[in-house]
């Protein structure tokens, strides 16, 4: 339809599109202009029209430019390690608080002032470090940010007080503002044509983080219990919980050494600034993600300096920025809960289940989750369109917080059987599509920075909106699951049904996102 309304000479335009497209979304724009706007500004909107599926056209048909495996493969195994720390310690931490406090009915409330007094920090901090990457060089920034986890993983296993185990989550988002700082390099790596593919694969090593963390966490933890033969001292029952924090260490020291050598600075002006470049020209293949009619409004200059922080406060970057962090509040409130929800007796509202099957559990959910992102999401977005698609990854949030109920009343009649196993496929399945948002925001995001030079600004301001929400959303979540226990609100559910509500916020919230990449918001 849309190549048949480009080749339509311009005087057969106003007949042709009333009479051939009565089903298609562009009738009802054309016919509203028709009946509201005078004949002038009608052949203006409809020329707009014209030129903005022109575009869409020549993208479809264009060469898609080749990835750079190699430098895309770094940042993405750093994106690895980051994840694999965020979740190895969730098949552990509900018995470990436990262990620790001796009030299972209020682990929920210390899994909250944990992850409250982490996200507090990264807020202090995230964009102190992203906007030091547009002056002093991506690089830098990213072997300080990865050689943190490896300190603070180390400092976890170590932990027997509470109070440390906070301090050592607060030692990584004191000094690591990574994932700002790789999508400012992927978007300075990629261009108009292949960025889609590049941000819908940057969420793939976090769902592998998530499988592989997971999974080490739930078998490692305890090893003097699981493999009495190859860890029979005393010092791994005294430090029950530190085998699966080292392999996590030593990955991450792994990632720093392979950075210092082999990634190349995308930053002209920064302290590792070598040779690579992106190439950059007139063609249709270095046009900036983001683009309107005026193209000399949007296009991002590669050696323009960054812009004052007061001039990146617009609709153009809030709007994304805002949606990343109600739907990242609401993934980690979900990513802070679940594990306790697998964890918990049945008669508070859990499932009871070991910490060795919620690893295999989370683990095989990360990696159907990386199979979905690596080979269907790019193609959704091409399909379906980038804003279609996130806007049905938030509403997969709906079912996700409403089901664990459900799981929990059938537990408590029948036991955790068949039918309990079915209902969490399902919500692992609602989940994984879920997190097909992320690749699609990070888009928006991108195309919204006003040029290169500003990505670690832009990035920073949208991961330091998210920390508010991380700080809040997650830490209400959990103390409200304990509360909720306790005071029986919603028969013990009172959470999920809270959940649930903001969850339709941000479907709302969603449909502000301009229709496609190449428009601009008003």
């Amino acid at each position: 339809m849309q190549s048949y309304l480009v080749r339509v000479s311009f005087n057969q335009t106003l007949i042709t599109v009333l009479t051939l497209i009565s089903h298609h979304r562009a009738y009802l724009a054309v016919s509203d202009a028709f009946i509201n706007l005078d004949s002038r500004t009608f052949v203006r909107e409809l020329a707009m029209t014209m030129h903005q599926q022109a575009g869409e056209e020549r993208a479809l048909t264009m060469k898609q430019t080749p990835l750079p495996v190699g430098q895309l493969s770094i940042l993405l195994f750093l994106r690895f390690c980051e994840s694999a720390f965020t979740f190895v310690i969730y098949p552990f931490l509900e018995e470990l608080l436990a262990s620790l406090t001796g009030d299972e009915e209020k682990v929920g409330y210390y899994a909250g002032v944990m992850e409250f007094a982490r996200n507090l920090v990264s807020l202090a901090t995230v964009m102190f470090w992203s906007r030091l990457s547009d002056h002093i060089g991506r690089k830098p920034i990213l072997l300080l940010g990865t050689f943190s986890i490896a300190v603070s993983m180390v400092s976890f296993g170590f932990s027997k007080v509470f109070w440390v185990l906070v301090l050592s989550r607060c030692i990584f988002t004191t000094f690591n503002s990574n994932a700002g700082v790789i999508k400012s390099m992927i978007g300075e790596i990629t261009d108009h044509t292949n960025s889609a593919s590049a941000f819908a694969l940057l969420h793939v090593p976090w769902a592998l983080g998530y499988s592989f963390g997971a999974f080490i966490g739930g078998w490692l933890a305890r090893p003097n219990d699981h493999f009495p033969t190859f860890f029979p001292d005393k010092f791994w029952t005294t430090y029950p919980y530190l085998l699966p924090c080292a392999v996590i260490a030593a990955l991450s020291l792994f990632g720093c050494f392979i950075a210092l050598f082999y990634l190349n600075e995308t930053l002209d002006s920064g302290w590792f600034s070598k040779s690579f470049t992106l190439a950059q020209d007139d063609s249709e293949a270095s046009r900036p993600l983001l683009e309107s009619v005026d193209h000399h409004l949007t296009e991002i200059p590669v050696e323009s300096e960054p812009i004052p922080f007061r001039h990146l406060l617009t609709r153009k970057v809030l709007i994304p920025s805002l949606n990343y962090t109600w739907f990242a509040a609401l993934h980690a409130a979900s990513n802070t809960i679940q594990p306790l929800f697998l964890a918990m007796p049945i008669n508070i509202g859990g499932l009871a289940l070991p910490p060795r099957y919620i690893g295999y559990i989370l683990g095989a959910y990360g990696l159907m989750n990386s199979v979905f992102q690596s080979f269907f999401l790019s193609r959704l977005v091409r399909r379906f369109g980038v804003k279609a698609i996130f806007v049905y990854a938030v509403s997969a949030l709906v079912p996700i917080f409403a089901l664990p109920p459900l799981m929990n009343v059938v537990a408590r009649e029948r036991g955790v059987d068949e039918v309990v196993w079915t209902i969490l496929a399902c919500q692992l399945a609602c989940m994984f599509f879920m997190e097909s948002a992320y690749g699609c925001i990070y888009m928006f995001i991108t195309a919204s920075a006003p040029n290169k030079r500003s990505l670690g600004a832009v990035n920073g301001l949208a991961q330091t909106l998210v920390s508010v929400g991380r700080i809040t959303l997650p830490a209400l979540a959990s103390s409200l699951l304990s509360l909720s226990i306790q005071k029986n609100i919603l028969s013990g559910y009172g959470s999920y049904f809270t959940l649930m509500l903001l969850a339709l916020g941000g479907i709302r919230l969603a449909r502000l996102l301009p229709q496609e990449l190449e428009e601009l918001p008003d």
